[in-house]
């Protein structure tokens, strides 16, 4: 394993470093495209260099703080690709995460190896970022990542590392989930004039903390993930102190839990140990796994009843579901899920719609037989994977693109739909698909309208498919065959 470092040099003499910067980019690991492949069991079409990232945002407080987070870059010379983030699921603990090579760093290092620069930010209190972890807090999940999104993509001393396209895409599995949402929100609202959302795929995310979460966690069946709720009240009390200053955590839980959550708030244990103790002592205590059981009865009923106790309130300024997105939306699920209630993502899917949503639809991944929350984790990622194919982009250094934004592809690993507008100035329209190695496999010409071609006979990989005008590149969008 090789290790260099490329320091950015942020400050000097008396200037201050500042949200959105670079501190530095390490060099970590490398994979080639037959190590992913063996590795993964699935066809690849880039190696990935992964790179650990520090750099500078705001805390909890809005202060200056240093962060943490994972960069995985595909192997390819003279070519340039699109930025997409990665939000993490819930972790162990500090060292749980990507840019340690934990925490689910296979995924993002996977959506990399099909032509992705990647962003995996570690979240605020986690890897090297100070303070207790900002556990499903909408606000600086979205920052912590926003300001990692553009300290990469604003940095052009990077440029022997990465090339990159305007566009962004950004996905996320279970806290992640809930994590993407808020990112792309964030960004449709307060930065649309600093990066704008290509696409995005939330997958298994708890959007309605406090209506679906409150009520499928603290009801009368069985709930193995225990642990979720304490971490979110300890990060509450910190994000919240203003409202949440009354309410210490031996006002919330019993009494038997309050050492143990005070174990893992220290680091003295990770969250994994944490959910075995507390779950042992629900057994011994109520002979059941309920969460409800571990805290008092009165805040049990606040949080079913009562819409403005401060618990009730800091949940809800957490939700992430009732918004219009701008840019193309999927919402990965599974019906089987034991851990965050699929109708977090149907009924997003309805209140979003109902908004007044254009792209917006949520899709179910276990439709043949249920999948539980670990379960759902591989078909929700690559049906994110090939719902991003319908955007992509991918340009050598050398392209000039003439981009209509009304010429659009839409593939499902066997169809491939282009759709010309009638207004197009069409010169010799043709559709040129390449695979990987530059080959042309398939030639067909275009008309005005739509045009559906059936891709079947294709091997598994990867696929560029172009669209010419006379000798202008109109479109460009990688495919997968899987």
């Amino acid at each position: 394993m090789r290790y260099f470092t490329i320091f950015m040099i942020i400050f000097l003499c008396n200037t201050d470093a500042k949200a959105q910067e670079l501190e530095s980019i390490t060099f970590v690991d490398s994979y080639s495209k037959v190590e992913l492949g063996a590795l993964f069991g699935i066809s690849v079409s880039y190696g990935v260099d992964l790179y650990k990232v520090r750099y500078f945002t705001n805390d909890i407080e809005s202060n200056q703080s240093i962060a943490s987070g994972l960069l995985c870059v595909p192997q390819a010379e003279n070519l340039i690709f699109p930025l997409a983030a990665y939000q993490h699921g819930t972790v162990d603990g500090r060292e749980d995460v990507p840019s340690r090579l934990a925490g689910g760093f296979q995924l993002p290092m996977i959506l990399a190896s099909y032509g992705y620069v990647v962003c995996a930010p570690d979240m605020l209190g986690l890897g090297d970022s100070p303070g207790i972890h900002m556990y499903v807090h909408a606000k600086t999940e979205a920052t912590a990542a926003i300001d990692m999104l553009l300290a990469i993509r604003d940095n052009d001393e990077n440029e022997d590392i990465y090339q990159l396209n305007e566009q962004l895409f950004i996905t996320g599995y279970s806290q992640g989930g809930h994590a993407a949402m808020a990112l792309h929100r964030e960004i449709e609202e307060n930065f649309s004039s600093s990066i704008s959302v290509t696409a995005s795929a939330p997958m298994s995310g708890p959007y309605s903390m406090s209506g679906l979460m409150i009520d499928f966690s603290l009801g009368d069946a069985d709930y193995s993930s225990v642990s979720y709720l304490a971490w979110v009240v300890l990060a509450y009390q910190v994000a919240y102190a203003d409202i949440l200053s009354d309410y210490s955590l031996e006002d919330i839980f019993k009494a038997s839990y309050i050492d143990d959550i005070l174990e893992f708030k220290n680091e003295n244990i990770d969250r994994s140990e944490l959910n075995r103790r507390m779950t042992d002592t629900l057994l011994a205590n109520v002979g059941r796994v309920t969460p409800k059981d571990m805290l008092h009865d009165s805040i049990v009923d606040a949080l079913k009843n009562d819409a403005n106790h401060p618990l009730s309130v800091a949940l809800r300024d957490n939700d992430v579901y009732d918004w219009v997105p701008e840019a193309p939306l999927r919402m990965y699920y599974c019906v089987g899920d034991d851990q965050i209630v699929y109708t977090n993502a149907t009924m997003t899917d309805s209140v979003m719609n109902a908004n007044g949503a254009l792209d917006v639809e949520a899709v179910q991944n276990d439709i043949f037989s249920p999948l539980d929350h670990g379960g759902c984790v591989i078909p929700a990622s690559f049906a994110g994977i090939v719902f991003f194919q319908n955007y992509q982009n991918i340009l050598t250094s050398s392209d000039q693109i003439e981009f209509n934004p009304n010429l659009k592809l839409h593939y499902n690993n066997a169809y491939l739909w282009v759709n010309v507008p009638d207004d197009f100035q069409t010169r010799n329209l043709q559709m040129l698909i390449y695979d990987m190695k530059g080959s042309r496999v398939v030639s067909r010409s275009l008309n005005r309208g739509q045009s559906i071609f059936d891709l079947n006979t294709l091997s598994q990989g990867m696929f560029v498919v172009h669209i010419i005008n006379g000798q202008q590149l109109v479109k460009s969008q990688k495919i997968v065959r899987f």
